[in-house]
């Protein structure tokens, strides 16, 4: 056993002796070339993804199992990358993470290093990089500004009213991180105790009366100006939509000396027109003590943020909130327990992925397969960070918290949905947050379709009217009480003039008394939304003559 040692060690040293001796002989033990398709200097969404390519090439006699050294915003596709004799060569496959770059994009690497024997990790004493004019150049490219449509809001006479419009203003956040702030153009700017604030970008204040409040609400930075949208505001007493706090969620964890930050709606229960028609601000309950580092985010209220103190690694600390909605008032208070990490080292990483879904169906599933966390700790979960648009379906099971479950509803057809989420232990603290899309498809099960293969219509009489309600006669699946549907002539067929269809109904105010012949022939097509567009339909209508 000491002589197979012996050997083992030996190999692992004349390996390294011959890896640093191509170093110093200023040699490269692979080399790196750009794939002109897919090539390193590039530019990416800050919601986006880009890929990079490269072929690397042996320079050695010696195989070789390369891995990247971890760097922010960039990961490694399809596993190692693998060398064998000389002039071998392997694809080196990089996905650009747009969400996880700072502003300034990235400049520099890729850092790719022989694994250890574990065939994983990196060697970071074997690495070489590309060339400065091959490495990578990735910028973050803000979109132009524009205004989305702003909901009815609703308000309470007397009573605090806030309406942050960053929501309401397409890209503000990724032009925020490019360094060109959105100032808004809001009229009037104040009018019976609501204002705009342009340091909150929120209109804010206490209406004093009720009834119609009408904004126009536009932005603008160096990058151009978005066209204004009308705001509506109904102000009138209420006392609905008080906000319930969940009884099971998921707690990011902390680091110290690290910024902490949480998205309180995450911890309310779903209620329709939260954060729609009515927003919900929150606030520190003071009659309870609570750790001076954490407060409600200036900038936006819905976030619990703070530097977590440097002695607070393994404790956890308390906080008790208070939820509150411009029309339902105050929740009950929650206290919530945030763990403090003690390793950052052992932070999770999630690996970036794409979900694809059905409309109608269930939803469930496990992510813990794209969460790499080095400390195996049995706390490992998922939280939310931000979806974009809201998703009230979709949630962190309270069962199994690395799963993402729900009920996709039918009308979700067609939709993609942003989901930026962190993966947390009590070990290492949270994952840098990373965006996934999600898209929602037809449930081509849910297709409209005649439930008759040759479906059969009335006959017609010349110099008659005619009408056939399709809905009334229940010829389509599924049916319209299911799935409302609409049927339309199909496009790029001749239709007869005299004959028309409205709201699913085949009418002829008069059926003309010559030149139609024994039957007349139609060509429709039926939509919904969980299942789209049907087949092109022939239809037959039979004349009487």
């Amino acid at each position: 056993m000491k002589l197979v040692h012996l050997i083992r060690q030996l190999s692992i040293g004349l390996n390294a002796f011959c890896f640093a001796a191509a170093a110093q002989a200023g040699i490269s033990v692979w080399s790196f070339v750009p794939d002109t398709r897919f090539p390193p200097k590039a530019s990416v969404t800050s919601t986006g993804t880009t890929t990079v390519k490269y072929t690397i090439i042996n320079n050695s006699s010696k195989p070789h199992n390369l891995v990247i050294s971890p760097q922010t915003g960039v990961s490694q596709n399809n596993g190692p990358c693998s060398l064998g004799s000389k002039g071998s060569t392997c694809t080196l496959t990089l996905t650009i993470i747009g969400s996880a770059l700072p502003a300034s994009g990235l400049s520099g690497g890729p850092v790719l290093c022989q694994t250890h024997p574990d065939g994983r990790t990196p060697n970071l004493t074997m690495c070489y990089q590309p060339s400065q004019t091959d490495s990578l150049a990735i910028t973050i490219v803000p979109h132009n500004l524009s205004m989305l449509p702003i909901p009815i809001q609703e308000a309470t006479a007397n009573q605090p009213f806030v309406y942050n419009l960053k929501s309401s203003v397409k890209f503000y956040d990724e032009n925020q991180r490019a360094g060109l702030p959105a100032q808004g153009v809001v009229n009037p700017i104040e009018q019976d105790g609501l204002r705009f604030d342009q340091a909150s970008f929120s209109i804010a204040g206490t209406p004093t009366r009720t009834g119609i409040y009408f904004f126009t609400v536009g932005a603008q930075n160096a990058n151009g100006s978005a066209a204004p949208v009308d705001m509506q505001i109904e102000v009138h007493v209420n006392a609905k939509d008080k906000p319930v706090f969940k009884q099971h969620y998921s707690m990011a964890s902390a680091l110290p000396e690290q910024r902490y930050s949480i998205n309180l709606m995450e911890l309310i229960e779903p209620q329709i027109g939260f954060m729609v028609t009515n927003q919900i601000t929150f606030r520190i309950d003071p009659r309870f003590s609570h750790p001076k580092w954490l407060s409600i985010s200036e900038e936006d209220n819905t976030r619990l943020v703070g530097k977590v103190d440097k002695y607070a690694a393994g404790k956890e600390v308390e906080v008790t909130l208070i939820a509150s909605s411009n029309t339902g008032g105050d929740s009950d208070p929650l206290t919530i327990k945030i763990p403090i990490a003690y390793d950052p080292t052992m932070k999770p990483v999630i690996d970036a992925f794409e979900l694809k879904k059905v409309a109608g169906t269930q939803f469930y599933k496990d992510l813990s397969e794209y969460i790499n966390d080095p400390a195996h700790d049995s706390s490992l979960r998922v939280v939310f960070d931000k979806v974009e648009p809201e998703v009230p379906w979709l949630s962190v099971s309270s069962l199994n918290p690395t799963v993402l479950e729900g009920a996709i509803p039918p009308d979700a057809t067609g939709q993609l949905f942003q989901l930026t989420l962190r993966a947390t232990t009590s070990v290492g603290g949270s994952s840098d947050p990373i965006t996934i899309p999600l898209q929602i498809n037809i449930n081509k099960e849910r297709t409209p379709r005649f439930k008759a293969a040759n479906p059969i219509l009335p006959m017609i009489y010349p110099g008659q009217p005619f009408f056939y309600d399709f809905v009334a006669n229940r010829d389509i699946y599924p049916e319209y009480d299911d799935a409302p549907y609409e049927i339309n002539f199909a496009e790029e067929y001749e239709l007869p003039t005299w004959l028309r269809i409205e709201e699913n109904k085949l009418i002829a105010d008069l059926v003309p008394l010559e030149d139609i012949g024994d039957e007349v022939n139609l060509k429709v097509v039926i939509k919904n939304i969980p299942g789209g567009m049907s087949e092109i339909y022939s239809l037959d209508l039979t004349v009487m003559n």
